[in-house]
């Protein structure tokens, strides 16, 4: 197995060179140009020789004979064990992200939506948060504000954001019910999960009906907002979509990774990750979707007060800034572990 092969210092160094030229200029090496940049010592025979052993070894290759060498995925899998290994690097550019995390705004699609966006800008890939651990996010409080033309407005205060909607209500609910609801609903459910609200609410029910007019009708009103943040697509925050176009290895592609950024579905398989996983990093056929064959996944969960409650996931070509996107995602996922966020 890669994980398992002993370079040589003389063959790491080359190699890494020529992974770092291929992530900065998509160019391939020479070994004139090893000799000129890195190893000014060593002729530049002995540095074809250890060209033609990495290349034998499968960690390089040629686009065309008599060309230069360029990374294989093998290549980039041993660089990226070597990276995650070790302490990932300080990304230079952390001050949008930091200003995104503690943003004034309490909308927890807002907040996905402005640290996706400051990822996305500072790698310069295409960036997905997905909420998938939603049933995680603990309640501070619920409150529905009666509106005029029998609407309501149910904002539901969680630590990690508030989940909030406008929708009809039966002409039966009264203002009065709605100020009652928020107050009743906020002690029972209080520091409770979504989930232990969604699988418990029978056991609270006879209860609740007995403190207040109107409860099943109320009620129903906020278990639907909890359903439509559960399986509604917004649970999804793509950015940097149009990077995608800006790599020339996507040329080819690029509908089709398109199409998998916009299916749920697959886009759920690609990303989502356990809590305990880390930063983690699928290479071209290691992705289970056929569409990013060509393509490079490193994902993290968010873990916060213990529990996932989103993952993001950074999309790139092979030759991806393994170190950077790392770092970054690292830093993200420290600060929410840790309660950065300030939100809540």
């Amino acid at each position: 197995m890669e994980e398992d092969i002993v370079l040589s210092d003389r063959k790491k160094t080359i190699l890494f060179f020529a992974i770092d030229n291929y992530i900065k200029l998509a160019s391939p090496i020479t070994s004139l140009l090893v000799q000129q940049t890195e190893l000014t010592d060593i002729s530049t025979a002995t540095i074809r020789n250890e060209l033609n052993a990495l290349e034998a070894m499968g960690f390089l290759k040629q686009l065309h004979t008599s060309s230069g060498r360029v990374p294989t995925s093998k290549g980039y899998r041993f660089f990226v064990n070597e990276v995650l290994a070790k302490t990932p690097k300080v990304s230079k550019n952390l001050t949008e992200i930091k200003d995104s995390m503690f943003s004034r705004t309490n909308n927890l699609t807002q907040i996905v939506e402005g640290i996706t966006k400051a990822i996305s800008n500072t790698t310069n890939y295409p960036t997905v948060v997905m909420l998938d651990g939603l049933d995680n996010l603990v309640i501070q409080s619920i409150k529905i504000v009666y509106l005029l033309s029998n609407q309501v407005l149910v904002l539901i205060e969680t630590n990690a954001g508030a989940i909030s909607n406008t929708i009809q209500c039966s002409n039966l609910v009264s203002k009065q019910d709605c100020e009652n609801a928020s107050k009743i609903f906020t002690d029972c459910f209080y520091n409770k999960s979504l989930s232990f609200l969604t699988k418990n609410i029978e056991e609270f029910n006879e209860s609740i009906k007995s403190s207040m007019k109107n409860y099943e009708e109320v009620f129903k009103l906020v278990l639907t907002v909890i359903n439509s943040y559960q399986n509604a697509q917004s649970n999804v925050s793509n950015k940097g979509l149009i990077k995608l176009l800006e790599n020339k290895e996507f040329s080819n592609s690029a509908k089709n990774i398109l199409s998998v950024l916009d299916d749920e579905k697959t886009l759920s398989n690609v990303i989502t990750s356990n809590e305990d996983e880390g930063v983690t990093v699928k290479i071209g056929k290691e992705n289970s979707c056929s569409s990013l064959s060509e393509c490079a996944v490193v994902k993290a969960p968010l873990i916060l007060d213990g529990k996932k409650i989103a993952t993001v996931g950074v999309i790139g070509p092979e030759r991806i800034d393994y170190a950077t996107v790392a770092s970054v995602l690292k830093y993200v996922s420290d600060q929410i572990k840790k309660g950065g966020t300030n939100i809540g």
